[in-house]
């Protein structure tokens, strides 16, 4: 009796183990991927801010690159962390301590969580959102290596920067 006794209660270790693992793991949906968390967390730690992270990113990142810098003629300090795939398709997020007002042509309020309101803007070049949460602006800019035509498989649409936007967590 002891054996399956013991047997239980391994079993059912193991098997608590497992699902509290699984809750650590955020589901990723699909169209989207993961990342290196590890190096943007460890460019948030120099700064004297706290952003929150995209819990995942529209784009398959091949490598990262992060640049802390003050936004000039100001003592706002920023973190620009850019994440590029394979064939040099560009997703760009920036985290300034402070409220930046840009002045845009044909943007588009959209709603975030939380009842956030974001701006957005779509061009030939590049799709822009940007917010502001808790004293802390976001700006999330996607290029394309090539020329945004509707036929692009890699074209990234204001609903994904949408949903990257409302996975941001700390």
């Amino acid at each position: 009796m002891t054996k399956k006794y013991n047997f239980f209660i391994i079993s059912t270790l193991a098997l608590l183990f497992v699902l509290v693992g699984c809750q650590n793991n955020q589901t990723i949906p699909d169209g989207f991927y993961s990342y290196e968390k590890g190096e943007v967390k460890t460019a948030i730690n120099e700064l004297s801010f706290q952003p929150e992270i995209p819990s995942y990113v529209p784009i398959e990142v091949d490598f990262l690159i992060s640049d802390r810098y003050f936004v000039k003629d100001t003592d706002m300090e920023a973190l620009d962390v850019s994440f590029y795939t394979r064939n040099n398709d560009l997703l760009s997020v920036q985290f300034i301590d402070g409220n930046i007002d840009e002045e845009w042509i044909d943007t588009e309020s959209v709603t975030l969580e939380d009842e956030i309101t974001g701006i957005y803007v779509d061009n030939a070049f590049a799709k822009v959102l940007y917010w502001e949460k808790s004293g802390i602006t976001y700006k999330m800019t996607y290029r394309s290596s090539t020329l945004m035509e509707e036929d692009n498989a890699n074209n990234i649409s204001k609903s994904d920067l949408v949903e990257v936007a409302n996975s941001f967590q700390s």
